[in-house]
């Protein structure tokens, strides 16, 4: 009868599972970071269109107000997408007196800001 001893040995040593087991936790860092930046990104977009809403539909309001807005500068607050906007109106005159350029620039709490520019004929 022969004996034989196996001097190779298959699998993995401890030290071995434990560099693979280290990389695997690096990688998946990696990916929940690159998926919380994701997240914030995509809630920054949809920051920035509802500000965009909000400066349009502040444009239409000084736009089909049946009194045109008056020169100066106004400020007031709506709440749009469960967030309070700040909209800042600028009315200036131009060179024809029947135009009024209109600056419409909206703000969010956190600072996310959206302009707009339009004219208005006043008659």
């Amino acid at each position: 009868m022969t004996n034989h001893h196996a001097t190779d040995q298959s699998g993995f040593t401890l030290l071995e599972m434990l560099v693979a087991l280290a990389i695997l936790s690096i990688a998946a860092l990696a990916l929940v970071r690159l998926d919380a930046f994701t997240v914030r990104s995509t809630t920054d977009l949809d920051t920035r269109l509802i500000a965009r809403i909000v400066a349009a539909n502040a444009a239409a309001d000084a736009l089909t107000d049946p009194a045109p807005p008056t020169i100066g500068q106004s400020r007031s607050s709506i709440t749009n997408g469960g967030i309070v906007w700040t909209i800042n109106q600028q009315v200036t005159a131009t060179a024809d007196p029947s135009v009024l350029r209109i600056e419409i620039r909206v703000t969010a709490p956190d600072g996310t800001p959206a302009r707009l520019t339009t004219v208005r004929v006043t008659g």
